[in-house]
């Protein structure tokens, strides 16, 4: 019988709980220095994949984690560092090459150098290297590493690799009387936001210099474009995703530069388009003018002030202090509020918060149930990203209606025009309501139906007007939606890929996924698993399932004054930004310009994305932002041409 190291992994163990708290990087090159991993120990945690390396979890407490990751030939990570969190790792078996990056102002990283470890050495990395790591296709092995990472690592910072130098533009010093415009966020809006600015920057002649912060390296991303997940697909087909509002078939001809055979009814892989929108704006800076600057800051922005004279004063969590004739804000949506506050008893490493973590998920094994808060596309992401081939522990959703979003028509059909249902809703002499809205809509789509006529074309053809509608209703009848129809209307409008809709068919079918109509009352958790107890909807009934892990997907959260981004709390109590009383966003006007609570707007300050939320209601999906995008950025070179000193 064999027998284990008496310096295995349950002696790391031991030794990183006696540290009682965040490891550092002394104690993790001894500890993994001191080790000695014999097969038979290991064996258990190796896992080859076909997809990616495997990452297998040893033991996850709040102060750390170790896991055992297996690299089979040619997998390998992205470039990336790792947020603050160290990283210790001591190669097991095969053999490991490291790449390390170089940043650039551009966005980008180059590698700048390269080497190999084998069985035994060791590499530690405070939690600042921009580097990766494969298997070499040509090793002809396994790699196996064991990994301490401290505190936990939910999710890498991800960086875009170049070959080629930066564009001048981004190298070029601002002329001495250059305006400058900055852009908060570097998600979709802020990213196209700059590409408009260049684009249309190229037909002036005066100086201007562009910066764009964000405190993610990989701009252009997002949350929504920043898994690397094949199976999280665009919700919408290649030929209707474009960023250019006058450009229709821009993303379908960069998807088919890379595979001829794709089609515009294609849902492609959400982790595409991030690398479309980036070189969508690196295609316009190569071509950009002698008299445009441009920056791009990894940091990020934590106050946001009007300057005395003019413009705006910006200063960065990294110390830098910016003078901005103009701002545009597109900062994204907020992280999910915690929705066990006062009801978890425990410890919370086997909480979930950030539903996007994927390192998290990634390590949760197929025999480990699992609970997911919510049941909309953010929890369909999480089911994808857990619904393995060898699945065999339960997956929950519980959500208030246990209802799940409905799925795309397996052939598109164009929109239905439906002037008819919405010229009596737009008359102003008539009140609208709610209860009218979906009575009338019910009838538009039954009557459609019997024609032949898809629900799904009516929703499609409302989307136009949407933001004329919500103008119509009053703060008591949109308060109504929100209460009542939301979650219905948000289901049929923001729908699944039809193999998506497959997929989570399968999982129901098969009963490995159930989905719960109902409310978490409390949680109880210990170091293996969590006690959670529900109230089901409809009745009294309660009812207590045991998981290994909970993940929060309960979708963006809500901009109070309290919990908006800190950049802005100040600017909204001081009366210069004025939030909407429903806590969807910042007022703004047709052009995006931020209104003030006097009712003034604000000509040197712009909104994009969804802060607009609580003016045009639909502020989220992508025909939506690339006009915001185009919209603010010509808006914003007309002000500052208006306001140029001669």
């Amino acid at each position: 019988m064999a027998t284990h190291s008496h310096r295995g992994l349950d002696w790391v163990v031991e030794q990183l709980d006696a540290r009682q708290g965040v490891i550092d990087e002394i104690t993790a090159r001894r500890v993994l220095s001191e080790a000695e991993f014999d097969a038979a120990q290991i064996q258990p945690y190796v896992e080859e994949r076909p997809g990616s390396y495997s990452r297998r979890c040893v033991v996850r407490r709040e102060a750390y984690e170790l896991l055992v990751l297996t690299w089979a030939p040619s997998q390998g990570s992205v470039a990336h560092d790792h947020s603050g969190s160290l990283c210790g790792l001591k190669i097991v078996r095969g053999c490991l090459t490291e790449r390390l990056f170089a940043q650039a102002p551009d966005g980008q990283v180059r590698m700048n150098a390269e080497a190999q470890f084998g069985a035994g050495e060791i590499l530690v990395d405070p939690g600042v290297v921009v580097h990766s790591l494969c298997n070499n296709h040509d090793s002809g092995q396994l790699l196996v590493t064991v990994h301490i990472y401290s505190p936990p690592l939910p999710e890498i910072r991800r960086y875009a690799v170049a070959d080629a130098p930066p564009a001048s533009i981004f190298l070029r010093q601002p002329a001495e009387n250059a305006q400058t415009i900055a852009i908060i966020g570097g998600g979709f809006t802020g990213t196209m936001t700059l590409a408009n600015l260049l684009r249309f920057g190229n037909q002036i002649t005066q100086p201007l210099h562009i910066l764009l912060i964000d405190r993610l390296p990989a701009f252009g991303e997002g949350v929504a474009y920043r898994t690397n997940d094949a199976k999280h697909l665009l919700n919408v087909p290649a030929g209707r995703m474009s960023a250019w509002p006058d450009r229709p078939d821009d993303f379908l001809k960069y998807a088919q530069s890379i595979d001829p055979k794709i089609q515009a009814t294609d849902f492609l892989p959400r982790k595409i388009y991030g690398r479309y929108v980036r070189q969508s704006v690196h295609n316009l800076a190569e071509t950009s003018g002698n008299h445009l600057s441009a920056e791009l800051i990894r940091d990020e922005a934590t106050e946001l002030a009007p300057c005395d004279d003019a413009g705006w004063s910006i200063k960065t969590a990294g110390g830098r202090s910016i003078h901005a004739d103009l701002a545009i804000i597109t900062i994204g949506h907020r992280p999910p509020d915690d929705p066990l506050t006062g009801r978890w008893k425990g410890p919370r490493q086997r909480f979930v918060p950030d539903p996007w973590a994927a390192l998290v998920l990634s390590q949760i094994g197929p025999n480990e149930p699992v609970l997911l808060l919510g049941s909309g596309l953010t929890a369909v992401d999480a089911m994808l990203t857990l619904n393995r081939t060898d699945r065999v522990a339960p997956l929950f959703a519980v959500s208030r209606r246990g209802l799940l979003p409905m799925a795309h028509a397996p052939a598109p059909r164009a929109a239905a025009d439906v002037s008819k249902l919405i010229d009596p809703w737009l008359n102003p002499e008539t009140p609208l309501t709610v209860r009218r809205l979906v009575s009338d809509l019910r009838g538009e789509i039954e009557a459609a139906a019997a024609i032949g006529v898809d629900w799904r074309q009516i929703i499609d053809g409302l989307r136009p007007v949407t933001p004329k509608l919500w103008e119509r209703l009053s703060v008591r009848e949109r308060a109504r939606f929100l209460n009542r129809i939301r979650s219905i209307w948000e289901i049929h409008r923001h729908r699944m890929a039809p193999e998506i809709a497959e997929s989570i068919q399968r999982l129901r079918k098969n009963e490995t996924l159930e989905i719960i109509p109902g409310s978490l009352l409390s949680a109880s958790a210990d170091d293996n698993g969590v006690d959670v107890t529900l109230a089901l909807r409809g009745g009294s009934t309660r009812r207590t399932v045991r998981v290994s892990w909970v993940i929060n997907c309960t979708g963006p959260g809500v901009h109070t004054r309290h919990t908006t981004h800190p950049i802005l709390r100040p600017l909204i109590e001081s009366g210069i930004l004025h939030e909407d009383e429903l806590s969807l966003g910042l007022r703004t006007d047709s052009q995006g310009h931020a209104v003030g609570s006097d009712g003034k707007i604000l000509p040197t300050l712009l909104v994009a994305g969804t802060l607009r939320k609580s003016t045009l209601w639909e502020s989220t999906a992508v025909p939506e932002l690339r006009q915001q995008a185009q919209t603010v950025a010509q808006t914003a070179l007309l002000n500052l041409s208006k306001n140029r000193k001669p």
